[in-house]
């Protein structure tokens, strides 16, 4: 499988803050949400400042949701994402639910 860099390009290209495994259920993503555009409405680039474990998004180069409340009976949405795309996640098999399965160490 492709390791992705956990770098603030893929940060910024990453769709799983609108997967909804996530959005609908997760009180601990929406938290971390919040908490990343507090601080762009203050005009600080929060993304760039977040260490991978309170990231709330990228499982594909993260590993394991650090949030435990996602709603894996959700679809994933990993398939419409330009990481996805970039890397062709998708040639390999399992590679859906990043944020479920995945555990490996970060590339940076």
């Amino acid at each position: 499988m492709a390791r992705v860099d956990y770098n603030l390009i893929n940060m910024n290209n990453c769709a799983c803050c609108i997967c909804t495994v996530q959005r609908h259920v997760s009180k601990c993503a929406r938290e971390r949400t919040k908490r990343i555009q507090a601080l762009e409405a203050r005009e600080i680039d929060a993304i760039s400042l977040l260490k991978p474990k309170e990231f709330p998004w990228l499982y594909c180069s993260t590993g394991k949701a650090k949030c435990d409340d996602l709603d894996f009976e959700e679809e994933c949405a990993c398939s419409e994402c330009e990481v996805w795309k970039e890397y062709d996640l998708g040639k390999d098999d399992n590679v859906d639910y990043f944020c479920k399965k995945m555990n490996f160490r970060i590339v940076s």
